[in-house]
């Protein structure tokens, strides 16, 4: 009779659970590095790291006539037991969450949402341990500028994408600042804009991402180009980034240290608490599928910066290579290398002592 009991349960909820269609998805990303840096005072050390590992649930609803409720909680964590900041602190729902609904219009989502420069990230293809924030930093347009941002999330944001039209498609962002202090300006809004192209293996992409009144009513604003091709086991890739963005140089943490260790150093760089800097970054990516194996190699190069109209020699150039081993659908090795070197300021305003960090390592990831 039990038995009886339990195996109608199960059929009354099995139409309920398809039409709910709920997934638990998720990447486990481990493996061992060994870094020389700042951090480990230029000596090679090993580790055991985290190489981006996240959990989720995702799922949508059948609402008729070709539109559907879709829905996305997801959380990244440490998997070498390492607390973090971030997407790697663990805390629920640190990455890309949502809710939203889909149609033959587009899709509307309202949330933690992906921004428009983490989905122009062409030339970003290699994986790196979460420890080597100082390191190799493959490519160098992943937040590595005075006042940077990009490559993560708009908090408090509402997101649309159009449907492809002949192979483009369009994206429009909004984060809400959802503050503004007495007699001063809202601080904290920004907004997005990106228009991308894909036929034939050719794709190409524009975008930009802006934070409004950063300095009284200048806006600190982003921008990134890329386009390549990938087809028929040939993967290349360019970027290109070009940045005018404002903060205070000499920002402090909660401890009373300067964010940049260095930058008593540079007496020129004027502490008015709103500096703006000016800055390019470039990347080139190539990768080559042979059977299982495919090996993969990254360049990039960051500019040396204007900072209140004053060019300082704090560019940088970094190159990585990598091999690929997919053990299975899910299943992927990776084996690696690179190297980052600094320009005289870079090294002065970051207290780095020697001009090159390097970077091996070898990393499995499985998903689910």
């Amino acid at each position: 009779m039990k038995k009886t009991i339990i195996v109608a349960a199960i059929a009354a909820a099995i139409p309920a659970l398809a039409q709910a269609d709920v997934n638990l998805y998720g990447s486990l990303r481990a493996g061992v590095s060994i870094t020389k840096n700042s951090a480990t005072n230029y000596n090679s050390t090993f580790g055991v790291d985290d190489f981006g590992s996240r959990m989720g649930f995702k799922g949508s609803e059948d609402l008729g006539n070709g539109l559907k409720t879709i829905w996305q909680v997801e959380t990244g964590f440490a998997m070498d037991g390492v607390a973090g900041s971030g997407s790697a602190s663990g805390t629920f729902a640190n990455r890309q969450s949502y809710v939203g609904i889909d149609g033959a219009y587009g899709k509307l989502r309202v949330g933690h949402l992906d921004d428009v420069l983490a989905d122009t990230e062409a030339t970003d293809n290699l994986y790196g341990p979460r420890r080597d924030g100082m390191g190799t930093n493959f490519p160098l347009y992943e937040a590595t500028d005075l006042f940077s941002y990009g490559d993560a999330r708009f908090k408090n944001s509402v997101r649309y994408d159009s449907p492809t039209w002949n192979g483009f498609n369009l994206t429009l962002q909004y984060g809400a600042g959802e503050s503004q202090a007495a007699g001063q300006m809202k601080q904290g809004d920004g907004y997005g804009l990106r228009l991308a192209y894909q036929n034939s293996g050719f794709f190409g992409a524009i975008a930009n991402a802006t934070k409004l009144n950063t300095k009284g009513g200048s806006n600190s604003t982003t921008n990134r180009l890329e386009g390549g091709y990938s087809a028929n086991n040939l993967y290349l890739a360019a970027s290109y980034q070009w940045l005018t963005t404002y903060g205070d140089a000499y920002a402090k943490n909660d401890d009373g240290s300067y964010k940049l260790p260095g930058i008593a150093n540079l007496p020129t760089i004027a502490h008015t608490g709103g500096n703006k800097v000016e800055n390019t970054t470039w990347a080139l990516n190539a990768a080559y599928a042979i059977g299982n194996f495919k090996p993969s190699i990254v360049y990039s190069k960051r500019g040396d910066a204007k900072i209140d109209g004053t060019r300082y020699s704090l560019g940088a150039s970094q190159w990585a290579a990598a091999v690929d081993y997919t053990m299975s659908k899910n299943t992927l090795l990776q084996v690696g290398y690179g190297e980052r070197k600094d320009n005289k300021d870079a090294q002065t305003i970051n207290k780095f002592s020697q001009e090159k960090s390097t970077l091996a390592w070898a990393m499995m990831k499985h998903n689910f």
